[in-house]
């Protein structure tokens, strides 16, 4: 008798679990993926790509689901809920995979999982889609809301705070951008401009794509990467997988040979690392985070980028350690927040957020940042950013430190691309978004403020 494919079926698998336990994404992908080690490279990509697609379009499928099927698609069993997203996924995005299979292999599955029963549900519901996906049309735009979040898979609550902030025209360019697929970026350290030459000929010798960035010296994105790990100078140190946002906000903190630096929340340690290259070996970096598990990454960033001025710490950053008060040139506070601005690589973000979990972040992000404060010497300059775009976790507390904390909203112009100047709106704050500038590379939303203590 005929089954699923192994590829679709571990899918299956993991959207259950995503759905049932609200586990990470990346995380139970990568689990599932390990516990198939002798899948094949092709079956590994489709299973990543159906399970983050199925999670990051799962507002439109749930859409389209409810036009055709006879039962609202949240009073489906999980396993044929699932299955049906899985196979509208495949009818509508999926180019690659005919029709008829898209809706073969979903019946298998619903039949293999103990509902033959449905399979005939299963399929006509299918069936019906392929025959009039050409003709599905979403909500307009004079229902606003609606609009946005069936036509870019967004919560409402989420286009609703976009709409309010950016109008219409620049949401939807942002939603966009998140959809578009990213190159991977890199940045290649210290070796001198002969040897990157050298690292850039052995990467297209091996039929890896190259672009600068043309936003930050000694970046590239990379294209036709078999592996990160299998690339010509990942052994020896010489280059890390960093975004261009998360990259110059560790270039904004402007530090010195010599300087002392913390970092707060460091893992797993990509501005660390450039911290520590511009601090030299006279100066040095403490690199902070929660867990074991986390400093041991920034551990191994270390050792393989051979940086020897980096010490790595297990540290709650919401608990005042008085041995570091006064200690430090510069302080990064790279803080925890809601990751509105990093929706295109992380799928499951946008189902986690609301207004609730905003403000309990945007609290923990403040008691982290007293401390920040105190641990600075007087003139010492603090980063503050954030993965997100959200108003309390950004500006509010942008805000606290100048108002109640007493520092000084220092400029970021100097630091800045020229492509990136105008979007320092005001002194010391910038927020970035990902599709602008429009006609340049994408870039995480991502929010940066720099300040002096006096």
């Amino acid at each position: 008798m005929k089954k699923a494919t192994a590829a679709r079926s571990l899918a299956l698998d993991i959207l259950l679990t995503a759905e049932t336990e609200n586990g990470k994404a990346d995380m139970l992908i990568r689990n599932g993926l390990n516990k198939n080690f002798d899948m094949s490279d092709r079956d590994r990509a489709f299973t990543a790509r159906l399970v983050r697609g199925c999670i990051e379009k799962r507002i439109f499928l749930d859409y389209v689901a409810d036009l055709y099927a006879s039962k609202k698609i949240a009073k489906m069993k999980p396993v044929i809920r699932n299955v049906i997203r899985m196979g509208i996924y495949q009818l509508m995005f999926m180019d690659s995979v005919p029709d008829a299979s898209a809706c073969n292999e979903a019946v298998l599955l619903a039949g293999e999982r103990g509902f033959k029963g449905l399979t005939g549900f299963v399929n006509g519901v299918l069936r019906n889609i392929a025959r009039e996906k050409g003709k599905i049309v979403i909500p307009g735009e004079e229902d606003a809301i609606k609009h946005l979040s069936i036509g870019y898979a967004m919560p409402e609550y989420i286009c609703s705070m976009f709409l309010k902030r950016f109008g219409m025209e620049r949401t939807k360019r942002i939603f966009a951008a998140y959809d578009k697929n990213r190159a991977l970026s890199v940045r290649i350290m210290g070796q001198g401009q002969s040897r990157e030459n050298e690292l850039l000929a052995s990467w297209k010798e091996a039929g890896v794509e190259a672009e600068k960035n043309p936003y930050l010296e000694h970046m590239y994105f990379l294209k036709n990467v078999p592996g990160v790990e299998s690339l010509a100078g990942y052994d020896e140190g010489q280059f890390m997988v960093i975004d261009t946002s998360s990259a110059l906000a560790a270039l904004c903190a402007g530090v010195k040979k010599g300087d002392a630096v913390i970092d707060m929340c460091a893992a797993p340690g990509g501005k660390s690392m450039i911290l520590a290259e511009a601090a030299g070996e006279e100066g040095s970096v403490l690199s902070c985070d929660i867990s074991e598990d986390k400093t041991s990454l920034i551990d191994e960033n270390a050792t393989r980028l051979k940086l020897k001025n980096i010490n790595s710490s297990v540290k709650d950053a919401t608990e005042y350690d008085s041995e570091l008060e006064g200690k430090a040139d510069v302080v990064m506070a790279d803080l925890p927040c809601s990751g509105l601005g990093v929706m295109g690589r992380k799928c499951d973000i946008r189902h986690n957020v609301d207004q609730k979990k905003i403000m309990e972040l945007a609290g923990l992000q403040r008691r982290m940042l007293k401390n920040a404060v105190k641990y600075l010497k007087k003139g010492g300059r603090l980063i503050f950013s954030t993965c997100t775009v959200s108003l309390p976790e950004n500006e509010d507390n942008a805000a606290y430190l100048a108002k109640e904390e007493g520092l000084i909203p220092d400029g970021l112009s100097v630091y800045l691309p020229e492509s990136l100047k105008n979007f320092e709106e005001e002194k010391g704050k910038l927020q970035l978004l990902c599709g602008e500038p429009e006609g340049m590379p994408l870039l995480d939303s991502f929010f940066i403020s720099r300040f002096i203590k006096a």
